[in-house]
């Protein structure tokens, strides 16, 4: 019988950390598994865009095996690409004001359609579908993941990438967490939709911001308004674009799983709305909550925060960069027990810090703003400068 390479590591969740994390994992030539709820690669909307950059986007152009291409393939204006990625904040209160950030030689900045990232990860990558996880248990020699299909997966090290609500991720922080709730709902509403825009429309919107635009309400109000493309098609004449309105409010506290917040206000806000709202939690841990060792947590399973910056993907795919090394010290210096943990303890210490870091300057922006009038608004490792005013034509 052939013996095992070691370690060999148990990924749960195909999400956008997990499958980074097996690229890195595929380069190195660490052995691994990966394995995903989803029945299928298509079987749900896989979000909106997202904006990379910084040492992350540095990180991946570095850890990305050559075999999938470049990152620039991912890029959410497509075939619109002569746009630079470009963010602007307006203020509903300063008619004059337009500031923002562009992707610029004292930035890069590669806002992707995430549809189109989670392909390019996924490239190569043997994804596992329709796996569940129904239990974990470690023996001390190994991790065996029990899945509700009635299968079973083992190995040395065990990754939680599930997020926020996957069944997979109740039963890590079982395992870890001793049945801790570590999901608070935040004081927030919201409400999302979407539309497709063309001609005059969708040149409008590209004028007002290439990749998105921010309007901030007033203190009264304590809201925002955020409108992004998502994708343009094929042709560049149609562009698919979401919304979504938030505002402090407290209400959205109580939300629980069996009575969930949907925007009671919404109402008040848009006549006939229909569609429920998002409900924005945090997931804040320190480290006494994630003790090192064999099982590990990444991702919005370990950090959970608002959009409002753009820092949780952020956050999440350099969890996957930062752990890919990790392991592959792992199996470098053949670390076990005691030296396993001492590696994880550099992980986790490292993540929690950087993730508190996020977490305080993402979640209190719609309060912040409108309480202070000195207020400096960022994205993207950014400051918001301003910006002169465009026209597009489609």
């Amino acid at each position: 019988m052939t013996e095992r390479p070691y370690p060999h590591v148990l990924i749960a969740g195909a999400g956008l950390s997990g499958l980074a994390l097996a690229q890195i994992l595929r380069k190195e030539g660490v052995s691994f598994e990966i394995f995903e709820r989803d029945v299928s690669e298509s079987a749900r909307s896989q979000g909106w865009a997202i904006a990379l950059h910084g040492p992350l986007l540095a990180g991946l152009k570095e850890s990305m095996p050559e075999d999938i291409g470049p990152i620039d393939q991912t890029n959410h204006l497509l075939p619109l690409d002569h746009l630079p990625a470009q963010f602007v904040f307006y203020d509903a209160n300063k008619p004059g004001m337009r500031i923002g950030v562009n992707d610029d030689e004292n930035g890069h900045i590669v806002r992707a359609n995430r549809q189109r990232l989670r392909d390019w990860l996924r490239t190569f990558i043997p994804v596992q579908y329709g796996k569940r996880v129904a239990r974990v248990d470690d023996s001390g020699e190994e991790i065996v993941v029990h899945f509700e299909d009635g299968s079973l997966a083992s190995g040395d090290i065990l990754i939680g990438a599930e997020g926020t609500r996957s069944v997979a991720l109740l039963q890590v922080r079982k395992h870890i967490l001793h049945g801790q709730d570590v999901l608070t709902p935040l004081p927030v509403g919201s409400l999302v939709g979407e539309i497709e825009l063309t001609g005059a429309d969708f040149a409008r919107q590209l004028e007002l911001g290439h990749s998105a635009y921010v309007v901030m309400g007033d203190a009264k109000d304590q809201c925002s308004m955020f409108a992004a493309i998502n994708k343009v098609s094929p042709d560049g004449k149609t562009g698919h674009y979401y919304f979504l309105l938030h505002w402090v409010d407290e209400q959205a506290t109580l939300s629980t799983e069996s009575n969930p917040y949907w925007a009671v206000n919404a109402s008040l806000l848009v006549e006939r709305y229909r569609r429920p709202g998002i409900v924005l939690h945090a997931v804040e841990l320190d480290a006494s909550q994630l003790p090192p060792g064999r099982v590990m947590l990444m991702g919005d399973a370990a950090h959970s925060m608002t959009p409002f910056r753009g820092e949780a993907g952020v956050c999440a795919l350099s969890d996957a960069l930062s752990l890919g090394r990790t392991i592959t010290a792992i199996r470098d210096k053949s670390a076990k027990k005691a030296d396993l943990e001492s590696l994880m303890v550099t992980y986790r210490d490292e993540m929690l810090k950087r993730a508190a870091k996020s977490i305080s300057v993402s979640n209190p922006v719609i309060g912040a703003y409108a309480r202070d009038p000195n207020y400096k608004l960022y994205t993207c490792g950014k400051e918001a400068l301003p910006l002169p005013n465009e026209v597009i034509n489609i």
